[in-house]
């Protein structure tokens, strides 16, 4: 069991950030502890949402706390996601100088939220913070467009990416919602030698239900969680696409706006038939 801080926001109703991240590592085998970046009654989605932004202090005040008390001696990753507002990028990066200084073999996974379609959500400023922290991490986890935005240009393809990805100074980029066959989606994780791809079937808009929210908060959690329990990257990278594609499928078949952790978190130890892993670089 591995102990992972988790830094993202968190919903009261659904599961997006840390609602759904925490609760994947969690029944995954490790122990996490959680700091809301911001905390919501709901995914904005459904409208705007009661809520309140944790200030940097805040977080920076939780996690010293814990500093205090040697307790980040304990750490071995720390997994961030969603900023509600640019500097509390400074508290995550303060956080991981203290869990890495604590324990120097620590994990740092950046889960660089920005967007996922033609733009962002969030504004420029929070982009340029993500931008930084990516840049930082052991680990970052973008979908397609935010990679796009981080690497500054849109590649052909995905092989056309590989490059990109090794110029952006994690040692390994993972990249979720990559170019693929129709009816088909791709997660790429790119290596200083190797990069590899999994291939899962798509659900949500091609059969005309929406997707739920929270899939790339989901997988990256789930993917940290499968190395800290010890297996490579290729397996990692199965694992985390079959079950991100088996959560997803079981919740758009039973007409659910989000994902279905608690009723089929089955699928998170035990997600099937496991993809195809091809070396593509």
């Amino acid at each position: 069991m591995a102990t992972i801080l988790s830094i993202s926001s968190q919903v009261v109703y659904g599961a997006v950030g840390n609602t759904a991240s925490a609760f994947a590592m969690e029944r995954l085998g490790h122990e996490v502890w959680e700091v809301p970046t911001i905390l919501l009654a709901h995914h904005p989605g459904y409208g705007k949402p009661e809520g309140v932004k944790l200030a940097p202090d805040l977080i920076v005040g939780l996690i010293r706390s814990l500093d205090e008390r040697g307790w980040l001696t304990r750490c071995d990753a720390v997994f961030s996601g969603y900023l509600a507002e640019a500097d509390q990028a400074d508290a995550v990066a303060e956080a991981v100088d203290r869990v890495k200084a604590a324990n120097p073999d620590a994990l740092y996974l950046c889960d660089p939220i920005v967007g996922d379609g033609t733009e962002p959500y969030v504004s420029r400023e929070v982009e340029t913070a993500q931008a930084v922290l990516a840049r930082s991490a052991d680990i970052v986890t973008p979908n397609w467009f935010e990679f796009c935005r981080l690497a500054g240009e849109t590649p052909a393809d995905i092989r056309a990416a590989i490059p990109l990805a090794r110029k952006l100074g994690p040692k390994l980029v993972v990249i979720t919602s990559a170019p693929a066959p129709e009816g088909r989606v791709s997660s790429v994780a790119v290596e200083a030698k190797r990069a590899y791809r999994a291939e899962t079937a798509f659900h949500g808009e091609a059969n005309g239900k929406a997707m739920p929210k929270g899939t790339g908060d989901l997988f990256a959690a789930v993917f940290l969680a499968r190395l800290l329990n010890g297996i490579n990257t290729p397996q990692a990278l199965a694992r985390a696409a079959a079950s991100t594609a088996a959560l997803v499928k079981s919740s758009v078949e039973a007409g659910r706006a989000e994902l279905a952790l608690a009723h089929d978190q089955a699928m998170l130890s035990e997600p099937g038939l496991l993809p195809n892993i091809e070396i593509i670089g």
